[in-house]
């Protein structure tokens, strides 16, 4: 794989850009498994416009916070010292912002669960990064097939196979291009996938 592709797979395919994915895909292909189906359509942009915002754009403002103050060295957290402490901000933004979607509307339980499962897979990637650079992106990507996996058997939304499938296929390039930035080892892009997939799937199961 080209460098080329390999840094715009990276950057498409980023680990904060995957709850967004995710609720895009489950808002409009499997509504029901998430309590979403009487939800107007003006509402879901807008939720998924929120979305964007709290898990993309803040937590991404609060890492060029973090390089300005020269806490980090890089915008690309390219080693361990500069993944933790952006990795355990973000777990933090992730829980609060569940929370508060769960204190407004019984009708979003489900996205909150959903967003604590997001948030607890970013916790165990920030506490494995204290010693080891496990991939971010691999455990993100894995966290989203982990979810349509479990949401696909668990409601028998069959509509979630082909997308399903496509991430599958998208992993599979996106693993392979951080291994061609020697971005990871194998080692650290494999644990990175199994880990996003267990701790989703677990999550779901329990959450549900």
């Amino acid at each position: 794989m080209n460098t080329r592709l390999a840094n715009f797979l990276s950057v498409a395919l980023h680990p904060l850009v995957m709850p967004t994915f995710l609720f895009l895909i489950l808002f409009f292909m499997a509504p029901t498994a998430i309590g979403a189906e009487s939800l107007d359509l003006f509402f879901k942009l807008i939720f998924i416009a929120f979305t964007f915002f709290y898990t993309f754009a803040l937590p991404a403002y609060f890492i060029y916070l973090l390089k300005r103050w020269g806490l980090i060295g890089s915008l690309k957290l390219e080693n361990l010292r500069d993944r933790r402490l952006p990795y355990f901000i973000t777990t933090a933004i992730y829980a609060i912002l569940g929370y508060i979607i769960y204190s407004k509307n019984a009708m979003l339980y489900p996205c909150a669960y959903i967003l604590w499962s997001i948030a607890v897979v970013i916790f165990f990637v920030a506490i494995i990064s204290l010693w080891w650079q496990i991939s971010a992106h691999a455990a993100g990507i894995g966290g989203m097939i982990g979810a349509l996996a479990g949401i696909t058997v668990l409601f028998g939304e069959t509509a979630l196979f082909i997308p399903l499938l496509c991430l599958i296929i998208l992993a599979g390039y996106l693993i392979s291009a951080r291994l061609a930035l020697n971005a990871h080892t194998p080692k650290q892009v494999g644990a990175g996938f199994l880990l996003g997939v267990l701790l989703s799937i677990v999550s779901v199961y329990m959450l549900f």
